[in-house]
C-alpha cells in the first residue's frame, strides 16, 4: 500500500545497521563533534519494537500541530499512524532514504527514556520520539539505498532544508510530486521484498509462541517480586485470578502492600493499567506499588514505582525521584449496529 500523509522525514546520521554504537558519518554539529548519536539504536528491535530518534533544534521534538491541527495537543500526548522516512547523507555524497517506519507512534514536543544494555556498550539512557512494531520497520541494505532526497538550498524550496524535520506539508507542485514519488518507491519495494503490511503477525504456531512468551514473562515478574519483598520480611500472597486490581498482597506486621506487577522482555518503560488497576491505584495510592521488571528473561531488575498525584494527573515514580512515568488517560469506545 502506497505511504500516505501524515508523513514525517528524519535526517539521520549515515550508518549501515543502525544497531547500536559503530562508526556514522554526518547528521549534523553533535555527530561531527562527538561522533555518535542517538539514531543510532533507531533498527535495533526490543520487545517487538523499534525506537527512533532525530536530533532536533533545541531538543524541541515533534511538533504535531504541524500533522494533525484539528485539535490542541499536549506535551507527550501520542498520535498513532504516522509514516516516518529516514534519510542521510552518503560519504561519496548525496542525500538518500535509508529505511522507514510504517504506521508508527509519534509525541508531541517530547523525548522519552530507555534504558541500554550493558551487555552491549550501550549508553546508559537513550533518548527516543517515536516508536513502532519491529515488522513495519525497514532499513535498506546499502546496495538499495539510491532514492534520492533533494536538499531545498539547492533544489529550490519544497524540499527537505537545514531541519533535521520535514513535515512533509510544503504547498509547492515539486514538493507534493516528490512525496508521490516516494511513496511509489517505497510501494514497490514492499512488493519485491514480499512483506505486505501485518506480515507475521497471523498464524497459530506464531500465536501459541506469543501466549507461551507472555506466560514466561508474568511468570518470571512475579516471581522476582515475590523474591525482593520476601526478602525484607513480608508475607506474600498471590490475588491474581482475583481481579482486585493488583496481583500480589505483601503483609509486614501492619502494613499491608498491595503489588501490581508489570513484567518487559526489555528495558523500554512500555506498560498499561487497566481501568480497575487505575481505579484501585487511585483509591489506596499510600499502599499500592507498581513493580515494574525489566529484562525478565535475562537479568531481572526490579523497579519499585510510587503513585503520586500532581494536579489532575497522575505519576509514578521511584523513592528517590531517578524515575519518573507519567500516566497518560485513554478513553476506548467499542463499536456496535443498533435498529
Amino acid at each position: 500500500m502506497p505511504i500516505k500523509k501524515p508523513i514525517l522525514m528524519f535526517r539521520v546520521g549515515y550508518m549501515l545497521q543502525y544497531d547500536g554504537i559503530a562508526d556514522i558519518k554526518g547528521g549534523g554539529s553533535h555527530i561531527e563533534k562527538h561522533g555518535e548519536g542517538g539514531e543510532m539504536w533507531n533498527f535495533r528491535p526490543e520487545s517487538g519494537r523499534c525506537y527512533g530518534y532525530v536530533m532536533t533544534r533545541h531538543f524541541s521534538g515533534i511538533d504535531l500541530s504541524r500533522i494533525d491541527g484539528s485539535k490542541s495537543w499536549h506535551v507527550n500526548e501520542e498520535l498513532e499512524g504516522v509514516n516516518i522516512v529516514f534519510f542521510a547523507k552518503k560519504p561519496e555524497g548525496g542525500q538518500k532514504v535509508i529505511g522507514w517506519y510504517k504506521n508508527a507512534t509519534v509525541f508531541h514536543k517530547k523525548y522519552r527514556k530507555r534504558r541500554g544494555l550493558k551487555t552491549y556498550g550501550d549508553w546508559e539512557k537513550l533518548d527516543y520520539l517515536c516508536e513502532v512494531d519491529a515488522e513495519n520497520a525497514v532499513l535498506l541494505d546499502e546496495s538499495d539505498r539510491t532514492f534520492e532526497v533533494p536538499y531545498a538550498p539547492v533544489h529550490g524550496k519544497g524540499y527537505p532544508g537545514h531541519s533535521n524535520v520535514w513535515y512533509g506539508d510544503a504547498k509547492e507542485p515539486r514538493s507534493q510530486e516528490f512525496l508521490k514519488n516516494l511513496g511509489n518507491y517505497i510501494d514497490q519495494y514492499s512488493k519485491a521484498a514480499g512483506k505486505p503490511n501485518g506480515a507475521g503477525k497471523s498464524g497459530s504456531r506464531s500465536s501459541q509462541y506469543d501466549k507461551e512468551l507472555i506466560a514466561s514473562i508474568e511468570k518470571a515478574a512475579i516471581s522476582t517480586t515475590w523474591d525482593y519483598y520476601e526478602g525484607l520480611g513480608y508475607k506474600l500472597t498471590s490475588v491474581e485470578k482475583d481481579n482486585r486490581g493488583w496481583d500480589l498482597e505483601a503483609l509486614k506486621d501492619a502494613e499491608l502492600l498491595l503489588l501490581e506487577v508489570k513484567g518487559h522482555i526489555g528495558s523500554v518503560v512500555q506498560f498499561e493499567l487497566t481501568p480497575n488497576e487505575y481505579i484501585q491505584m487511585q483509591s489506596n495510592a499510600f499502599s499500592y506499588r507498581v513493580c515494574m521488571v525489566r529484562a525478565c528473561l535475562s537479568m531481572p531488575e526490579l523497579t519499585i514505582l510510587f503513585p503520586k498525584k500532581i494536579g489532575q494527573d497522575w505519576m509514578l515514580e521511584t523513592a528517590d525521584l531517578k524515575v519518573r512515568v507519567q500516566l497518560s488517560e485513554k478513553i476506548a469506545a467499542k463499536a456496535s449496529e443498533v435498529i
